[in-house]
């Protein structure tokens, strides 16, 4: 079987700029949005450790590229399935590390669970996410 690949590309401004909509109030609603529990829970102490000086949600803003890196790394899940709207939901994608600092997808869909490859890689304004998931029987 040919394994779902999928592959996303995000630019860092256009997230810093949806992320600042209605004076940043947009923030949190969006993170409840993509993120599982335990991304959330995650997301939340980072928000907390963050003071204003470092909570920079220009481009090089940690804080943006560490929730950029989860949205292109479910995008490309999402693409790995073939694109069928409704295949994968934000919260049935969960991006995990190994004990190595390797990143992998956790997906999770009712009862079905399921570990996919991920490679992820970010330079300047740029994140990239490569996912690849077991083959769904739509695409064998």
């Amino acid at each position: 079987m040919i394994p779902g690949i999928g592959v996303d590309l995000l630019h860092l401004p256009r997230l810093s700029t949806l992320l600042s909509r209605r004076n940043g109030h947009y923030l949190n609603r969006f993170a409840r949005r993509i993120l599982t529990r335990n991304e959330l829970a995650t997301f939340q102490r980072k928000l907390g450790e963050a003071d204003g000086a470092t909570r920079e949600w220009g481009r090089e803003g940690g804080l943006v590229r560490w929730l950029g890196v989860r949205w292109a790394a479910k995008e490309a899940a999402f693409k790995a399935t073939g694109g069928v709207r409704g295949a994968l939901g934000w919260k049935e994608v969960q991006v995990e590390y190994h004990p190595s600092g390797q990143p992998y997808l956790s997906v999770s869909r009712g009862s079905e669970k399921a570990v996919g490859g991920l490679s992820i890689s970010h330079d300047g304004e740029y994140v990239i996410a490569m996912a690849m998931l077991p083959a769904t029987p739509a695409q064998r």
